[in-house]
């Protein structure tokens, strides 16, 4: 008989252990995003700004990769990796100055609100390459390009824009980029390129899985 009672006795410690194990212990899942990346597409309209000849703005593309990191809920920090036409003209005769860049901003994001967002940043450019193109009648396309030799190099920036979301994974953005030498260099020319891109993200990340459980003590 003394035998079955402990027996019992231990069975119920052990079923009470378990409820209060499992009463005090939850998993938690969080759905809270940490980072996203996707792609960029977008036209650029460029001023050359102190230059002598006093050309005017044209228009040209950019296109890369956009990768976000949530920093906290109102707040992420971007990187983005573009390749980016920077291109005046003169209209008589009708010639197009085309400078290629690949371009390197990093910038903060405030969250306005789950569709508002402001970025600012800087940016560094490194210079790719440079040619000229006029009309010619002569050539298939219309178009006689030309190497053009050039003093303009790499180049450091700041930039400041606007993203709007359409959908969850669809955004329009504004951004605007000087150049630094602005500030450095007095006699140099150097680029404001006003930005319009349409971004698409293609993969989100999330933080992980943890347990949390609630330690308490008993005393029988």
């Amino acid at each position: 008989m003394l035998t079955n009672n402990k027996n019992k006795a231990l069975i119920l410690v052990l079923v009470l252990y378990f409820f209060i194990n499992t009463s005090f212990s939850q998993t938690i899942y969080s759905n809270k995003e940490s980072s996203t990346f996707g792609l960029t597409v977008g036209m650029t309209s460029s001023n050359l700004y102190r230059d002598t000849i006093k050309y005017d703005p044209a228009i040209s593309f950019t296109g890369g990769l956009v990768y976000v990191l949530s920093i906290t809920e109102k707040s992420n920090v971007g990187l983005e990796l573009l390749y980016t036409g920077k291109v005046v003209k003169k209209s008589k005769p009708i010639t197009r100055f085309n400078f290629s860049y690949i371009d390197l901003p990093i910038y903060y994001q405030r969250k306005i609100s789950d569709n508002i967002r402001i970025d600012a940043g800087i940016q560094y450019s490194i210079f790719a390459n440079s040619k000229f193109d006029t009309l010619d009648g002569s050539k298939a396309s219309g178009v006689h390009f030309q190497p053009l030799k050039t003093k303009m190099g790499n180049d450091f920036g700041v930039l400041a824009g606007l993203e709007f979301g359409i959908t969850k994974n669809f955004f329009v953005s504004a951004r605007y980029t000087l150049s630094v030498k602005s500030f450095v260099e007095t006699q140099n020319p150097y680029f404001g390129v006003f930005q319009f891109s349409f971004k698409y993200v293609v993969f989100r990340g999330y933080k992980q899985l943890f347990n949390k459980r609630l330690e308490t003590a008993y005393v029988f």
